[in-house]
């Protein structure tokens, strides 16, 4: 099945999942590495391996997409710095659930940005999912870390930054091919940082690069599948598929770094698949019904 032609909540599944796997990817190198180098490597590889993608459509790199794609680029350069810091400071189910305030947001910007309409069972939804990510979050036991208060902030003003981010995608990928989008969404975010790591912080040590290599390609791949899902869905329906990363970050924090998973993760991850199962359904009703 190609990408095209997929189910649009399938790719946006599957994009999640490698997404939450290059934030293990992401935990393992800033536990030796600077976190803006780690940034900066990971948009390098995701451009190096993007490249090659866009001899499989038409290239169309006007001044109009540039522009957007820059606007676009700052925000996910903002957003990804703080958010990979976050994981470094705290464990990544908890920084994922923390970042659940993103959904919340986007049938806002989308509406006023994008004039989409807000669908009450998209809200409701996104309102359901919220509360299996507080069963989560309201019943963990503190662990001392040291950059803790820092990481939660950081993780806060990231999940505000990616809903921007997400209506962005959205905008763009209306009028842009996603083989460009993939490319343009590591570039920019890549050239803006680069000052930063290639100038204020050591430079990568040889060994790391094939894990920077990882990032880049989980990284690349999450974001073509994201690309061609938003294309023809809105924003404010895909976007509750945002809750399964939950389990995926529980997942591999227990596989990478020993992060127990409790039962409240469980739970909350039941009712955030229910949230899911009531956009699904409502898309499938609506399908019928036209």
């Amino acid at each position: 099945m190609r990408p095209s032609s997929a189910p649009p909540m399938l790719l946006a599944f599957l994009a999640i999942a490698l997404l939450c796997a290059m934030d293990g990817a992401i935990k393992l190198g800033a536990q030796t590495h600077a976190i803006i180098t780690v940034t900066f490597m990971r948009y390098v590889a995701g451009t190096l391996i993007a490249l090659p993608l866009l001899r499989l459509g038409k290239v169309a790199f006007s001044r109009e997409t540039l522009q957007g794609h820059a606007v676009r680029g700052l925000v996910i350069a903002a957003a990804a710095y703080l958010f990979f810091y976050g994981l470094w400071a705290i464990p990544i189910a908890e920084a994922i659930a923390i970042s659940f305030i993103a959904p919340l947001l986007v049938p806002l910007i989308a509406r006023v940005l994008l004039g989409e309409r807000m669908r009450a069972i998209n809200v409701a939804a996104c309102l359901v999912g919220f509360g299996g990510v507080l069963v989560t979050v309201t019943s963990h036991v503190p662990v001392p870390m040291p950059n803790r208060t820092e990481g939660v902030a950081a993780v806060f003003v990231s999940a505000v930054l990616y809903a921007l981010s997400i209506v962005l995608l959205r905008q763009r990928a209306t009028r842009d091919d996603p083989q460009v989008i993939s490319v343009l969404a590591a570039a920019f975010p890549a050239l803006y940082t680069a000052p930063f790591a290639l100038f204020a912080a050591p430079l990568p040590a040889p060994g790391a690069l094939p894990l920077f290599a990882l990032m880049g390609a989980l990284g690349t791949g999450g974001t073509l599948l994201l690309a061609f899902a938003y294309a023809r869905a809105e924003a404010q329906k895909l976007v509750v598929l945002e809750y399964t990363a939950l389990g995926w970050g529980a997942l591999f924090g227990w596989w990478l770094f020993d992060e127990h998973v409790r039962a409240q993760v469980v739970l909350g991850g039941a009712i955030v698949a229910g949230a899911c199962l009531m956009t699904a359904w409502s898309g499938r009703r609506k399908a019928i019904a036209a």
